[in-house]
């Protein structure tokens, strides 16, 4: 997963978490227990804990064939604010 920081001032860290593009439907699971470890990584590490969190779809599948729905997320960041303890 790729991953990047941004300081937010004297006492915030913006991480911004971006699984691989597939083409297939982003695995939530898989990728919230990749920021989750990451998370108790800075806590243990850096003395930092989550304060906010946001989602942003940035690709939005259609509906194929005779599929019922609108279809699925394939392309989605995940952005965290950390602040110390």
């Amino acid at each position: 997963m790729q991953r990047a920081e941004f300081a937010a001032g004297d006492d915030q860290l913006i991480v911004v978490y971006a699984p691989p593009d597939t083409g297939q439907e982003v695995e939530a699971m898989a990728l919230y227990g990749d920021i989750a470890r990451d998370a108790a990584a800075l806590a243990t590490n850096r003395g930092l804990r989550i304060v906010s969190m946001t989602s942003m779809p940035l690709r939005h599948a259609g509906a194929f064939m005779g599929r019922e729905g609108s279809g699925f997320e394939t392309k989605a960041v995940v952005t965290v604010v950390y602040a110390p303890r």
